[in-house]
């Protein structure tokens, strides 16, 4: 479906075939539900317009560039900004309590300014909405048109992204199973768990990262005998 919109786009939009299905796996959910979408990287408005489109009237797409291309629209309002500046998003957005559903990191694709958003826009999703970073496959450029890319360097916004995965899982390193804390460690850092403690789940394809906002699920076993039982 939204490939179908993509190829009937008014303005030029540019993305990679295979993120057509994953918009569906991990947007889909927002059809129909006129969202709010914080967009990085809004160039001719073409993926704005594609937004719209895609998730209905009433849909609002607050777009950052770091250069004005394009017209505001009933639904695109764009501000132009650095995302990798710190205090960018904070003269911008610092007062702003969580009010997007959704964030589409579509920018630079330089590794410190995916980074930068990551951290400084996290807070601004609601509880059960999706971060969504795109083009990451920059991460393992060395050398190449962005900064601290390669293969397994720890500046690389994969790499940081791993630590989210961390996050995801702190409360296997703070206790042990059936023994009660531990501690002694290694933990997950503590400005970690406090950026990104309401994780539900991190999702990693080629070149594109989703993080879902929202309480972590449960962690309860069950056991059942079943036929053996008795």
């Amino acid at each position: 479906m939204i490939e179908q919109i993509f190829r009937q786009l008014a303005r030029p939009c540019d993305k990679f075939e295979h993120y057509f299905p994953l918009y569906e796996r991990h947007l889909g959910e927002f059809v129909g539900k006129a969202p709010r979408i914080l967009e990085i990287g809004v160039q001719f408005g073409g993926s704005a317009e594609m937004w719209h489109r895609f998730f209905g009237a009433g849909t609002q797409v607050h777009g950052v560039d770091i250069e004005r291309q394009c017209g505001d629209t009933e639904y695109l309002s764009l501000t132009v900004g650095d995302q990798g500046s710190d205090a960018f998003w904070r003269s911008r957005f610092g007062d702003c309590e969580p009010c997007f559903d959704i964030i589409v990191d579509d920018g630079s694709h330089d590794n410190p300014h995916q980074i930068a958003t990551l951290v400084n826009t996290y807070r601004l999703l609601k509880d059960g909405g999706i971060y969504w970073c795109e083009d990451t496959h920059t991460s393992y450029y060395a050398g190449v048109r962005v900064r601290d890319g390669g293969y397994g360097n720890p500046r690389s916004f994969i790499e940081y992204a791993k630590q989210v995965v961390d996050v995801l899982h702190v409360r296997h390193t703070a206790h042990a199973i059936g023994v009660g804390p531990t501690p002694d460690g290694p933990h997950v850092p503590a400005h970690l768990v406090a950026l990104y403690g309401h994780v539900r789940g991190v999702h990693f394809y080629d070149s594109v990262v989703v993080i879902e906002k929202g309480t972590p699920l449960p962690f309860r076993r069950l056991m059942h005998g079943g036929a053996h039982a008795g």
